[in-house]
C-alpha cells in the first residue's frame, strides 16, 4: 500500500472530497445494515396478525408504516447512491488527468541519459498505470468501501442480537481478510514479474513500430517475433504459478464461508425451535449472514487487486523518483542574447563508458562566426552539440555564453537561443505547420508561412493536398528527406536563433536535396554565430574554421586553405579521400 499510497500524496488537492466521498460510503453501508431490520419488523407484525396477537387494522397500519419507512430508506440510498457515483466518477476525471499531467511534467524534466537506457514501451506501459490506479481508487470509493463498512456495521448488531453469530461472524470477516492479504504477500513477486515482462513487451513493440522500415527491409519480422514469444513465454509461465496460489487461496477462502454460512443458519434454526428468536429475528440474522458472506468475495478481490495495483504503483513511483542528471541552479538566469560561446578544457565521459570522449576541448565562437566540425564517427562532435545543449555536464573545464558559466543561465532559456536542424528530424504526425510553430506557440500563420519561404519549403508545401494543413506523418513518413530537413530549417528560422547548431544536416540527402537544403541553411545562418557538424567537407568550405576532431580531442584548426595546405594532415586526408570517391 505504500506505494499506492505515494501515488495518493500527488494529488493533496482533492482529499477533501475524497474524505466526503468515504463519509457518504459510510452512509450507504450503514443503509444497507439497517434494512434487515425492516424485514424482521415486517415479518413480526405478519407473523403476530397470523398469531391474532393484533387485529388487522392494526397490523395494516404497522405494516404500512415500515412498508413507508423502507420506500423512504431506499428512495434515500437510491439519491445518495446517484450523487455518490457522479461525485466519484468527477474525482476519478480530476485525479486521473492532475495525475497525468504531473507524471508527464516529471518525465520532461528528466535528463538525456534516463531516455538512452530506458525503452519507450516501458516508460508507456508505467504511464498507463495511471489508469489503473486510479480507477482502483473509484472502485474503493464508490462501492467497496461501503461493503466493508457493511461488514462492520453487520458483525456489531449480531454481537447484540445474536451474541453466537456475531462472534462466528467476526473471527470469519478477520480471517477472509488474513487469508487473502497472505495471498497477496505469496503473489507479490509474481505480479512484479509479470509487469516488469508487460514493460519489456511494450518496449519490443515500441521498438519494432519505431524501427518498421529497417525490419521490413531486412525481413527481420522473425527474429523479432522470436525475441517477443519468449518473453511471453515468460510471463505466462510466471503468471500460472500465480494463479496457482490464488486458486488454492481461493478453495479455502469459500470452504471457511461455507462453514460459516452452514454454522450460522444452524444454530438460527436451534434457536428458533427453543422459542429464543422470532420469525423477524431468523429473517435478520440470515438476512444480515448471508449479506455479509456476499460482500466478503468482492473485498477479497479488492485486497487482492489492491496488490496487483501496488506493483502498478510500485513501477510507477519507480519512474517519479527518477530526477534529472542535469538541474537548474536555484538562481539561474534567463538567457536573452548570444554574443560569443566558448568550451575552455572540457573533459566529458557517458555514464555508461569507462572512458572519455571529450579531452581538454578547447575553442571559441564569436558573433557572426561560422565554426565547423569535421572529424571521423566516434571521434565526439556530437557530443560537443549535446553539452552545449545541455543534455550533459562536462566532468571537467567549463562552457561559457557571453564570459559567463553556462550553468548560471536556465536550460529552457540556453536551448530557446539555438536554432537546431539535425540529420534526423524530428517531426509529429500532425500538419506542417504545427510541426513549423510549435517551437514558437505565438507564431501566427503569416510567421510560419514567411519561415518556410526562408527555408524553401514554401513551394513544396504548396504543392501538397492540403497545403499546410497536410498531416505529415508518424516521424515525417509522409515527406522526403529533404522536405524534412527543410521544415526543420522553417522551424529553426521560426526561432530567430542566436546560434544556429547544425548536425550532419545534409548528409543523408541527394545532390538535388542538399542544393535546396543548403540555400535555406545559407538563409538561417546568415548574420547568426554557427556551429556545424559535418562528414562531407565541401558543405562547410567557406567556414570561418573548421576544427579538425580525433579520438575526443581537436587536433587542428583552421579554414578550409590552410588546413588543405599540411599535407599530411588529418583534414588533408579525410579531404583527399573524399575527392577519389
Amino acid at each position: 500500500m505504500r506505494n499506492i499510497y505515494r501515488i495518493i500524496t500527488l494529488i493533496p488537492e482533492y482529499r477533501f472530497r475524497a474524505v466526503v466521498i468515504l463519509f457518504t460510503s459510510a452512509v450507504i453501508g450503514l443503509g444497507g445494515a439497517i434494512a434487515p431490520f425492516i424485514f424482521r419488523h415486517i415479518v413480526n407484525i405478519l407473523a403476530d396478525f397470523s398469531a391474532m396477537r393484533i387485529g388487522p387494522t392494526q397490523a395494516a397500519r404497522d405494516a404500512a408504516i415500515a412498508v413507508l419507512g423502507f420506500l423512504a430508506l431506499r428512495l434515500a440510498l437510491v439519491g445518495v447512491s446517484a450523487w455518490l457515483e457522479q461525485a466519484s466518477d468527477a474525482l476519478w476525471r480530476n485525479t486521473i488527468s492532475t495525475l497525468r499531467q504531473r507524471v508527464f511534467d516529471s518525465m520532461t524534466s528528466l535528463s538525456i541519459d534516463f531516455y538512452g537506457r530506458t525503452r519507450a514501451g516501458d516508460i508507456m506501459d508505467r504511464f498507463g498505470t495511471v489508469t489503473t490506479i486510479t480507477m482502483w481508487l473509484f472502485q474503493l470509493s464508490e462501492g467497496t468501501l461501503s461493503a466493508i463498512l457493511q461488514l462492520l456495521f453487520g458483525t456489531v448488531l449480531l454481537l447484540f442480537k445474536a451474541p453466537l453469530v456475531g462472534l462466528i461472524m467476526a473471527l470469519i470477516v478477520p480471517l477472509n481478510l488474513y487469508l487473502s492479504v497472505a495471498e497477496a504477500g505469496k503473489t507479490r513477486s509474481y505480479k512484479r514479474e509479470w509487469h516488469r515482462l508487460i514493460g519489456v513487451m511494450a518496449g519490443l513493440l515500441g521498438e519494432m513500430v519505431s524501427q518498421i522500415t529497417t525490419v521490413r527491409s531486412m525481413a527481420g519480422e522473425t527474429g523479432i517475433m522470436s525475441r517477443f514469444n519468449a518473453v511471453q513465454r515468460h510471463w505466462w509461465a510466471v503468471r500460472e504459478v500465480e494463479q496457482g496460489v490464488e486458486q488454492k487461496s481461493g478453495v479455502v477462502i469459500n470452504l471457511i464461508n461455507a462453514v460459516g454460512s452452514v454454522s450460522t443458519v444452524g444454530w438460527v434454526t436451534y434457536g428458533a425451535l427453543q422459542g429464543r428468536y422470532s420469525p423477524g429475528d431468523i429473517l435478520l440474522v440470515l438476512t444480515l449472514t448471508q449479506a455479509m458472506i456476499v460482500s466478503l468475495q468482492p473485498i477479497g478481490r479488492l485486497i487482492n487487486t489492491t496488490a496487483e495495483v501496488d506493483t502498478a504503483a510500485e513501477r510507477l513511483v519507480a519512474l517519479l523518483d527518477e530526477r534529472p542528471t542535469v538541474t537548474d541552479r536555484p538562481d539561474a538566469a534567463e538567457l536573452t542574447y548570444i554574443r560569443s560561446i566558448a568550451f575552455c578544457g572540457v573533459y566529458f565521459r557517458y555514464p555508461d563508458k569507462a572512458h572519455n570522449t571529450l579531452e581538454d576541448i578547447s575553442f571559441e565562437i564569436t558573433a557572426g562566426e561560422h565554426v565547423a566540425l569535421v572529424g571521423a564517427s566516434g571521434s565526439g562532435k556530437s557530443t560537443i552539440i549535446r553539452l552545449l545543449l545541455r543534455f550533459y555536464d562536462p566532468q571537467q573545464g567549463r562552457i561559457l555564453i557571453n564570459g559567463q558559466d553556462i550553468r548560471t543561465y536556465t536550460q529552457a532559456s540556453v536551448r530557446a537561443a539555438f536554432g537546431v536542424v539535425l540529420q534526423d528530424v524530428a517531426l509529429f504526425n500532425d500538419t506542417i505547420a504545427r510541426n513549423i510553430g510549435w517551437c514558437n506557440p505565438k507564431a501566427s500563420e503569416a510567421d510560419i508561412e514567411s519561415a518556410a519561404r526562408i527555408a524553401h519549403a514554401d513551394d513544396f508545401i504548396r504543392l501538397l493536398p492540403e497545403g499546410y494543413a497536410t498531416v505529415a506523418g508518424e516521424r515525417g513518413v509522409h515527406l522526403s528527406g529533404g522536405e524534412r530537413q527543410r521544415i526543420a530549417i522553417a522551424r529553426a528560422v521560426l526561432r530567430d536563433p542566436g546560434l544556429v547548431i547544425l548536425d550532419e544536416a545534409t548528409s543523408a540527402l541527394d545532390s538535388e536535396s542538399e542544393r535546396k537544403v543548403q540555400d535555406g541553411l545559407s538563409h538561417l545562418m546568415a548574420g547568426r554565430m554557427a556551429l556545424i557538424v559535418a562528414h562531407r567537407l565541401g558543405t562547410i568550405r567557406n567556414a570561418n574554421r573548421i576544427l579538425v576532431m580525433n579520438r575526443g580531442k581537436i587536433v587542428e584548426s583552421g579554414d578550409h586553405g590552410s588546413l588543405i595546405a599540411q599535407p599530411h594532415g588529418v583534414y588533408a586526408r579525410l579531404h583527399a579521400l573524399q575527392s577519389v570517391l
